[in-house]
C-alpha cells in the first residue's frame, strides 16, 4: 500500500482563493496584481523531451512511474514538485493537490464540463452507428453529453426514486447472506468475486428488473452469463486508462484495444437481449415497474440506441466500482474492532432481529454506518481524483492554464495529508459526525469520491444506498476480522484492491 510519511514539509499557498482567478485580455500583457503571470511551462514537473514529452516516465525500465499505481506517482510528484505539477505525456496535464486550488478549477466549469477519458471507447462506439448514437455518458462531451445526462439523471438522482429500490436491494442482499451461510464461506477465499456477483445481481434488478441468478451453482461456471458479464465489465474498465495514454491502438487493433472491443461487444449483447425482451413482451407500460430501464423507455427524446449505450455504461460502472468500494470499507471496518462494535450497536437498534426488513427510515437512521462509508471513501476513493478538460484559459497560483489542459485533482493523496486532516491515516468515522468531539470541518473539495457538479457520478445516491444495505446486513450477521496484510490499490481507472480481500466470518448469535 502507498506509504505516506507522517512528517512532511507543507507548501505555503501563494494565493488566496479570492485571488486565484484573474481576468485578462488576449491583446495585452496579463497581470493579476502580483506581477506578470507565468506560463504553463514554468509549472514544476518532470523534464519534458521533444515528441515523447514526459511519457518516458511511464515506460518500463526507463521511467519510475507505473500506470497501475497512479496514487504512488501522484505522491512522488507532490513530494518532488509541490501543489501544482505539470506533465506532458502527449497532452498538457496538470495535477492539483490543494483543496482551494481544486475548488478554483471546478469554478471554471463550462455549462458542459468536459473531460478527456474513455477515448478508445469513444472511438469504438462512434464507429458502430448501428448500435450507438454517441460515445455514451462516460466519454461524450458537449451538448450531446448534456442531452443524455439531463434525460437519464431524473430517476438516478431523485431521492424518492432511489428509495424505491431499497426493498428489492435488501431482498437480494439477504439472499446473498443466506448463500454465504449455505456455502460456509471461509477466510481462505478472496471475498471480492462474491461481491462482484452480489453487485451484478443488485444493479441488474434495480436498473433492468432482470435477475442473473448469480448465486446459483450453474452461474458459477466461467461460461455462464453472469460470469461473462462480470469479466466483460472488468475487461472494459481495466484497459481504459492505458488506452487513454497510448496511441498505437489508433493505428491498428492492439491486444488491449481488442480486449476492450470484445468486452464491450459482450455487454452490448447482454443489454440488447434484455432490452428487446422488454420491448417485445411489454408493449404497454407496466405501472409496477420501478426499474431504471422502465423509466428510460418512457423518455420521448431517447431512442433504443441511446438506451443500449446507457445499459452498457451501467454494467461497466456499477459492478466493479461498488464491489471495490465495499471491499475497502470492509477492510477498514474489520481492522478496527471498536468501529465495528459501534456499527453493530447502531445496527442492532435498527434491526432488532435478523429478519427485520430494511426501509428508507432505517437507512436514514444508520448515521454511523454512513459515516464509515464516507471515511472509507476518504482513504480509498473510487478513483485517485477527478478529471477535467479546460475549455478556457484561467489563472491558478500565478500560472496561466491554457485551454485544452487535462487537469487531474489529486484528492486521494491530499486526503492523507496532515495539513488537511487530523491523524489522516487513522480510520475515524467520527470525524464526519457533527456533535462528535472528533468532528472536523473538512474542506468540501478535499474528498470528492463521486466527482463534482453536473459531471459527478450519476448513480451516487444509489451506490451509497446499496453499500449501506450491504454493510448493515453483513455486520448484522457476522463479526468480521481482517486476515490479510495491508491493502493497497491498483489504479485501473477505478481503484481496485491490489491483494485478495481476505476476511474471517464469525456468525453472531443475537
Amino acid at each position: 500500500m502507498l506509504k505516506l510519511s507522517k512528517k512532511y514539509c507543507g507548501h505555503n499557498k501563494s494565493l488566496s482563493f479570492a485571488s486565484n482567478v484573474a481576468s485578462y485580455s488576449d491583446t495585452i500583457e496579463v497581470h493579476n496584481g502580483r506581477g506578470n503571470v507565468k506560463s504553463f511551462e514554468e509549472i514544476p514537473g518532470p523534464k519534458s523531451y521533444p515528441v515523447v514529452g514526459t511519457l518516458y516516465k511511464y515506460m518500463p525500465f526507463i521511467g519510475d512511474y507505473n500506470v497501475e499505481a497512479l496514487d504512488k506517482n501522484a505522491w512522488l510528484n507532490y513530494r518532488r514538485y509541490g501543489n501544482l505539477v505539470r506533465e506532458t505525456p502527449g497532452v498538457n496535464l496538470l495535477h492539483v493537490y490543494d483543496p482551494e486550488d481544486i475548488e478554483t478549477v471546478f469554478r471554471q466549469d463550462h455549462r458542459y464540463p468536459a473531460r478527456r477519458s474513455h477515448v478508445a471507447m469513444y472511438h469504438y462506439r462512434t464507429n458502430k452507428p448501428h448500435v450507438y448514437n454517441t460515445g455514451g455518458l462516460l466519454s461524450t462531451n458537449g451538448p450531446e453529453w448534456w442531452r443524455l445526462r439531463s434525460t437519464f439523471q431524473k430517476n438516478f438522482t431523485s431521492p424518492q426514486s432511489v428509495k424505491n429500490h431499497i426493498e428489492s436491494t435488501d431482498s437480494i442482499v439477504t439472499e446473498f447472506v443466506q448463500w454465504l451461510k449455505q456455502i460456509n464461506i471461509t477466510h481462505n477465499e478472496d471475498f471480492l468475486p462474491y461481491l462482484n456477483r452480489l453487485n451484478l445481481e443488485v444493479i441488474a434488478t434495480v436498473a433492468f428488473n432482470e435477475r442473473f441468478n448469480s448465486f446459483s451453482s450453474e452461474e458459477q461456471d466461467l461460461n455462464s452469463r453472469s460470469s461473462k458479464t462480470i469479466a466483460a465489465a472488468f475487461g472494459s474498465n481495466s484497459g481504459i486508462m492505458k488506452l487513454d495514454k497510448g496511441f498505437m491502438w489508433k493505428l491498428f487493433k492492439t491486444p488491449l484495444y481488442k480486449q476492450l472491443a470484445d468486452s464491450q461487444e459482450y455487454l452490448e449483447k447482454v443489454s440488447t437481449e434484455i432490452l428487446l425482451e422488454r420491448v417485445h413482451f411489454f408493449k404497454h407500460a407496466d405501472n409496477n415497474d420501478v426499474s431504471l430501464l422502465g423509466s428510460f423507455l418512457q423518455q420521448p427524446n431517447l431512442d433504443l440506441k441511446d438506451v443500449v449505450g446507457m445499459m452498457v455504461d451501467i454494467l461497466m460502472a456499477a459492478i466493479d466500482t461498488t464491489a471495490y468500494t465495499t471491499s475497502f470499507a470492509l477492510y477498514h471496518i474489520s481492522r478496527n474492532p471498536e468501529v465495528q462494535q459501534k456499527m453493530f450497536d447502531e445496527i442492532l437498534q435498527l434491526l432488532p432481529t435478523k429478519d427485520t426488513r430494511m426501509s428508507s427510515e432505517i437507512v436514514s437512521k444508520a448515521v454511523y454506518v454512513r459515516s464509515c462509508i464516507k471515511e472509507s471513501l476518504r482513504l480509498n476513493p473510487v478513483s485517485i481524483g477527478v478529471g477535467r478538460l479546460t475549455q478556457k484559459e484561467f489563472i491558478l497560483r500565478d500560472y496561466l492554464i491554457p485551454k485544452g489542459t487535462v487537469i487531474v485533482t489529486q484528492n486521494m493523496v491530499s486526503s492523507r495529508l496532515q495539513q488537511y486532516v487530523k491523524d489522516p491515516f487513522e480510520f475515524k468515522p467520527e470525524r464526519w459526525l457533527r456533535g462528535s468531539t472528533s468532528y472536523e470541518n473538512i474542506h468540501p473539495f478535499l474528498s470528492l469520491p463521486f466527482g463534482f457538479g453536473p459531471r459527478s457520478c450519476i448513480a451516487r445516491r444509489l451506490a451509497e444506498q446499496n453499500i449501506c444495505i450491504i454493510l448493515v446486513r453483513l455486520i448484522r450477521e457476522y463479526n468480521l476480522k481482517w486476515i490479510g496484510g495491508e491493502l493497497g490499490v491498483q489504479t485501473l481507472l477505478i481503484n481496485k484492491p491490489d491483494k485478495p480481500v481476505t476476511l474471517s466470518f464469525t456468525p453472531r448469535n443475537l
